[in-house]
């Protein structure tokens, strides 16, 4: 791994031992469920919600930057892959892909959702070449985003897998590659049927965006409007196609993947074949399979619990919303770090974009502050996973209510509460590793 996606190192210095983090999230997952089983007994957010809208003009206004940033962003990656095709990673291409786009952009959306549909250069891109390709909705229905999943777990192998990821050159070809795959895609499927079914950053990004107390949304009086809606109350409204349980099921192995091959004890166990391409893939594969089998075992015991005759595959899908806070989770808390320390190169390379001498905004010698420190960013961590899991209980729970009858409800959540607390010691094991 190249020291831009190298992170830091693992927590050999806690206050308190390991074993007592792990413990101490799980009893707060826990008791989180016996509160809301004992005072939660009607479904909260499963209908529709209150919608407040702000001014359409600084809605519009915010769009109009966001567009502006996301063109600019490609624009430079792929000059920088023109201009710059040498090994750097502290080129402006690869600060702009793999901290930027990659990571601040999802976790910004946690706060103000819909910030990639605005930004996205690629949405403009495909309606201007497929403007006049009719929609065909019903092949959404029939294929889902299963060609998003395939994109998503691609582009993280060319993040956690290629060895030539902070290659300029790289991640602009990466970037036409995945232009012309969309341009393809809506050639057939329409523009907008073409970016539900198969753009992975869009759909990883809606996904986080439905966290959000408020989103920046389409308007009817101008092209955009923030509505305000509260805390998690548009996940149980996530539309489910086919392959969204799996896209958020790869959210998570993915990031857990990383976490593993990054840790001590995986370097011992595997040797020095985890160096090689086709065992990092598989084991990225594999990772992502067994937190599926897992999610999927955890519905079919919930299933059967309910005994109403419903198969796994509903259950998987319909509560697959319950993962993506989770999902967010295990990601801030895997790259926060990253974020901190290596997000700091933006003000460096802005200043000489494409390795040319030039300091442009006087930043050019700027050199990475390393505070806050260690300690601090492992308690941020850990909150952020031990919530994360919190509000899947929560989402879960309300989900059970409304889909099984009251007396049983609870009973099929026991399943999916080991799972998230597996998840969790899973989760702070990887971290301190």
């Amino acid at each position: 791994m190249h020291s831009l996606l190298a992170h830091v190192g693992g927590r050999t210095d806690l206050p308190v031992p390991l074993s007592f983090f792990v413990v101490g999230a799980g009893l707060a997952i826990v008791v989180s469920f016996v509160a809301l089983s004992a005072a939660w007994l009607e479904p909260r957010l499963q209908g529709d919600y209150d919608r407040r809208t702000g001014s359409a003009r600084s809605g519009d206004m915010v769009a109009r930057v966001l567009a502006a940033t996301g063109a600019i962003g490609l624009t430079l990656v792929v000059l920088n892959g023109l201009l710059d095709g040498e090994e750097s990673p502290h080129s402006i291409g690869v600060v702009l892909v793999w901290i930027f786009f990659w990571l601040v952009v999802p976790f910004a959306s946690v706060a103000v959702g819909g910030l990639w549909r605005w930004m996205s250069p690629y949405r403009r891109i495909v309606h201007f070449t497929s403007g006049g390709v009719a929609e065909r909705p019903q092949l959404l229905e029939r294929i889902g985003v299963w060609p998003a999943v395939v994109a998503f777990v691609g582009f993280v192998w060319l993040e956690l897998v290629f060895p030539d990821n902070t290659i300029p050159r790289t991640l602009a070809i990466a970037a036409v590659v995945y232009g012309l795959y969309l341009v393809a895609l809506s050639r057939r499927l329409g523009p907008e049927t073409a970016l539900r079914t198969g753009a992975a950053f869009e759909m990883y990004t809606a996904l986080i965006s439905r966290i959000a107390p408020v989103e920046l949304v389409p308007s009817k009086q101008g092209p955009a409007q923030l509505e305000r809606r509260g805390w998690l109350v548009g996940l149980p409204h996530l539309p489910t196609h086919p392959g969204t349980a799996p896209f958020i099921i790869a959210m998570i192995g993915t990031v857990t993947y990383d976490g593993m091959a990054g840790a001590g004890w995986w370097a011992d166990v595997t040797g020095d074949i985890r160096r090689e391409m086709w065992f990092e893939t598989i084991a990225l594969l594999a990772t992502c399979l067994v937190i599926g089998a897992a999610y999927y075992g955890a519905s079919g015991l919930a299933a059967r619990l309910a005994g109403a005759g419903q198969a796994t595959g509903e259950i998987a899908a319909s509560f697959a919303h319950t993962l993506v806070p989770i999902a967010f989770a295990y990601a801030f808390a895997h790259y926060f770090s990253l974020v901190v320390f290596e997000g700091q190169q933006l003000l460096h390379v802005a200043s000489d974009p494409f390795g040319r001498g030039w300091d442009l905004f006087g930043t050019a010698d700027w050199q990475v502050v390393f505070t806050p420190s260690q300690l601090w960013i492992w308690y941020v961590q850990v909150i952020v996973i031990v919530l994360g899991h919190i509000a899947g209980v929560v989402l879960a729970h309300d989900r059970a209510l409304a889909v099984f009858d009251s007396e049983v409800a609870v009973r099929t959540q026991y399943a999916m509460l080991v799972l998230m607390v597996t998840l969790t010691g899973l989760g702070l094991f990887i971290l301190a590793g």
